[in-house]
């Protein structure tokens, strides 16, 4: 009677034995068929780096890395005089109907060290999102196209604030198309790559969130104009004074 069950047991440790062996085989096949499937080599791959999808901070030219503005004049004997504007900013287009003009010719004459910050704060009151800072770049890329170029930056200041839109911002082909033919420059790609708006969002508005309580704001030597803005005159007589 002993002779059946031993040999029950041979057959069954057989069984499970086989049955193990198996296991590993499939094991080992599936193995190297995800190995064979990923192109025989089992180390990950990694897409190379796009610095531009990456959001790459780019300054414009003669700005420093961590400069927060645009210096559109020097004077070696006159006040600094700092500007916060945002486009989609209607009190901002007021004050550059007021003081624009002035702004521009003392800067022209080197009376002033104007300092321009263009600010991308009001992005999340358009629709969809981010008309100020897609227009503080295109204004960028037509300064940057002259090289820093201040005439360059207030014709597209200028027809900006003129073609100022609700909440609904302008597409990229208007602004590139409204700003080219103000200032005669060819800013497409620049627009398109968006090139500035990193800068903008990541030196600019935090510079200016800590510096100023909204726009438009201006500091004469530091201090804070507290004059009109919309009155025609008032910051010039304030830098007179300065």
């Amino acid at each position: 009677m002993s002779q059946p069950q031993s040999n029950r047991a041979l057959r069954l440790g057989l069984i499970g034995g086989c049955g193990c062996a198996l296991l590993s085989i499939i094991a080992v096949a599936v193995i190297v068929l995800v190995i064979v499937m990923g192109g025989g080599d089992s180390t990950p791959t990694t897409e190379p780096e796009d610095d531009t999808a990456a959001g790459e901070l780019v300054a414009p030219p003669g700005v420093g890395a961590d400069q927060p503005y645009l210096e559109l004049s020097t004077s070696s004997d006159g006040p600094e005089v700092d500007v916060y504007i945002d486009f989609l900013c209607p009190h901002c287009a007021t004050f550059h109907d007021a003081q624009g003009e002035d702004l521009a010719q003392l800067a022209e004459e080197a009376a002033i060290t104007l300092r321009i910050h263009p600010r991308p704060m009001l992005d999340a009151s358009s629709t969809p999102e981010g008309y100020s800072g897609r227009a503080a770049n295109a204004a960028v890329c037509a300064y940057a196209e002259g090289d820093g170029s201040a005439e360059n930056w207030f014709a597209a200041e200028q027809v900006l604030f003129e073609n100022q839109p609700g909440a609904e911002g302008i597409e990229d082909g208007e602004l590139v198309s409204l700003v080219d033919g103000a200032a005669g420059t060819d800013i497409a790609d620049c627009v398109a790559d968006s090139t500035y708006l990193p800068w903008i969002q990541d030196v600019v508005e935090p510079e200016a969130q800590g510096a100023v309580p909204g726009t438009p704001a201006v500091l004469i030597d530091g201090a804070a104009f507290e004059g009109d803005p919309a009155e025609a005159g008032s910051v010039r007589a304030a830098i007179e004074a300065a």
